[in-house]
């Protein structure tokens, strides 16, 4: 199936809309989503291809507050899911609809937080009864999950890593549309310790990362990563 790309025993890379993915993770406890999408069609149709209807997923895990990670939430539960959701605590607030993200550094980051949001592109569903990880919180899922503190992009930005099936889960701390990159500044909370959360997934050591926006990578993910980090 196009846009489909299996990273591991029950770990699926999902293109749900263009250019944003979403990570499906099958175990015997039912299906847990990386994110969810837009809040446009795409989730639900793109589940069903892999015979997942709404009602099978059982939890939502947010990388990050942005409405091309969160919108989703939505459908998904309006398509008949009782999914439970949860997000980094630092971006737990904004996640529920209570504040603002924080200003980015970036002059042309503020600039694009302020123009109109385009459509279903720009909108932002508040989830008020989304819950907080922690860094370090292992999740029984999929072999074990574990919740890894990665901001930059966002205050509270998080990532996954899967021990189990050696992947990483990193939203959009790095991009790979065209080619592998840190997330460009003007999408930045603050650059400099996003940077520093590329070195964090690096000295994970998996085999494949997955991510939020391009293919996932699953050649010498270390290495590659670092070299991010060299070229600052």
């Amino acid at each position: 199936m196009r846009g489909h790309v299996e990273l591991g025993d029950g770990v699926h890379q999902l293109t749900v809309q263009t250019g944003v993915n979403v990570v499906v993770l099958r175990d015997d406890d039912g299906v847990v989503l990386v994110d969810a999408g837009l809040d446009r069609p795409g989730l639900t149709a793109r589940l069903a291809r892999l015979g997942i209807a709404p009602s099978d997923v059982t939890r939502v895990l947010l990388t990050h507050a942005h409405p091309d990670h969160i919108g989703g939430v939505r459908r998904l539960r309006r398509s008949g899911s009782a999914a439970s959701v949860a997000i980094g605590r630092d971006d737990l607030a904004v996640a529920r609809g209570l504040a603002d993200p924080p200003a980015a550094e970036h002059l042309g980051g503020r600039l694009f937080s302020r123009l109109p949001a385009p459509g279903a592109w720009g909108r932002s569903v508040p989830i008020p009864d989304a819950s907080a990880l922690e860094d370090g919180q292992q999740l029984p899922i999929a072999g074990g999950l574990e919740v890894v503190a990665t901001p930059g992009h966002t205050v509270g930005h998080v990532a996954f890593h899967l021990p189990a099936r050696d992947v990483v889960i990193g939203g959009d701390v790095v991009f790979n549309v065209f080619s592998l990159r840190p997330a460009p500044a003007f999408l930045c909370w603050r650059s400099a310790p996003n940077l520093a959360s590329v070195a964090r997934l690096a000295a994970l050591g998996a085999g494949t990362l997955a991510l939020a926006h391009g293919q996932p990578v699953t050649d010498d993910v270390a290495g590659r990563l670092s070299q991010l980090i060299a070229d600052g």
